[in-house]
């Protein structure tokens, strides 16, 4: 899911309570992914489809699957001097410009293969049924979905252990999931919250490409 720093916001509109999570279907929680997807859309800058960036992100992923628990996989690049990605539960990959800026063809293969992770392991949808309670903030266009840390850095883990195997089946370069992390800037080890220290997530998957060895 999309979420939002509760800090930054201002007061929900409303909140979903666990009972009004409980009744949602899997279908309510895709076209809820979907709206949100919209949203922030309208509220960055899209790069136009022949921008350089697009096309190199374009060319990127003919070499991965297009579709992902029959959905269509749609992707759209964000000028933003941020490096950051994220996906929706309805297919939606958002890569920021500074982003592809920042890393090589195989490294941004391997970013695009975690985000196909969180799909396919419907991540999303799963924080979304299980969350004790879901903020909608109308005005910001936000959702804060709440998620226990631990089960969020295991997300994280887990759309690692995918892209590991989705890029061998390509016969892609895993290894560029470890090259990937040591440029990023976002997350350090001193910031254990949503996502594991980058040293954690080196060493997982450095240790799962020795035992594949």
């Amino acid at each position: 899911m999309i979420t939002g720093c509760q800090s930054q916001l201002n007061k929900p509109q409303f909140i979903l309570s666990s009972q009004q999570i409980v009744a949602l279907s899997e279908q309510d929680i895709l076209k809820f992914n979907e709206q949100v997807c919209r949203d922030e859309d309208k509220q960055s800058i899209v790069l136009a489809h022949d921008h350089v960036m697009s096309q190199r992100l374009h060319r990127l992923i003919q070499y991965l699957p297009n579709t992902i628990n029959h959905l269509q996989l749609n992707y759209k690049v964000y000028l933003n001097t941020k490096p950051n990605a994220w996906s929706s539960a309805n297919g939606c990959i958002r890569l920021n410009s500074g982003l592809i800026k920042l890393l090589t063809d195989d490294e941004l293969l391997a970013v695009i293969a975690h985000e196909q992770g969180h799909i396919a392991l419907k991540h999303a949808i799963h924080s979304f049924q299980h969350a004790p309670y879901i903020e909608i903030y109308d005005k910001a266009n936000k959702t804060v979905v709440m998620i226990r840390n631990e089960t969020a850095q295991q997300n994280e883990i887990d759309a690692d252990n995918y892209a590991i195997e989705m890029l061998r089946k390509q016969k892609l370069n895993p290894a560029a999931l470890i090259s990937m992390l040591m440029k990023m800037p976002v997350h350090n080890d001193v910031d254990l919250t949503s996502h594991p220290a980058i040293s954690t997530r080196i060493n997982h998957i450095s240790q799962k490409l020795k035992n594949i060895k």
